[in-house]
């Protein structure tokens, strides 16, 4: 009867979404006619919490209000950047979307290349100052050819050839 009542207790109660156990991002590049696409997937929480860990302060992503998304470009400016050359400035990337569903984030962003370059610098930091475990896997498509690249704690920067 214990048990049953147990059961019946566990079913009434709120359903609270777990925290996921992986901290992952998986970003999607493509190189075609001289225009980088970009598509960021990653968990919404992860953001929430490094607001928090900056601000002290909760916030709210399922609301995408301008302040919110504010403060995801200045983040991303800062944790991820893409380099025509390697002492160069990063290029100005353009925050076109940032969509949700369920605890999922997609964040898309462009930028037209300036000229048809022979290799490009990858700086991905995104949540590894918040996560010691995070992983974010870049898949570059360019000229019907994919390169995989892992970026964690250690290891923040890249350079993919494109000749």
């Amino acid at each position: 009867m214990k048990l049953i009542s147990l059961l019946l207790f566990m079913l009434v109660l709120p359903v609270r979404s777990t925290p996921h156990p992986l901290h992952l991002s998986v970003t999607n590049i493509t190189l075609e006619d001289g225009k980088l696409q970009i598509t960021l997937r990653t968990f919404r929480d992860d953001w929430e919490t490094a607001y928090f860990h900056y601000h002290s302060d909760v916030i709210d992503l399922t609301d995408l209000t301008e302040e919110n998304t504010s403060w995801m470009k200045t983040y991303l400016n800062s944790r991820f950047r893409i380099r025509l050359e390697k002492e160069q400035d990063p290029l100005v990337l353009s925050l076109e979307n940032v969509s949700q569903e369920e605890d999922a984030m997609t964040v898309e962003m462009s930028c037209r290349l300036p000229m048809e370059p022979n290799s490009l610098y990858i700086y991905n930091a995104l949540l590894t100052d918040i996560y010691p475990d995070q992983t974010n896997l870049v898949i570059f498509g360019y000229r019907n050819k994919e390169t995989g690249i892992k970026f964690d704690v250690k290891k923040h920067d890249a350079e993919v050839m494109l000749n």
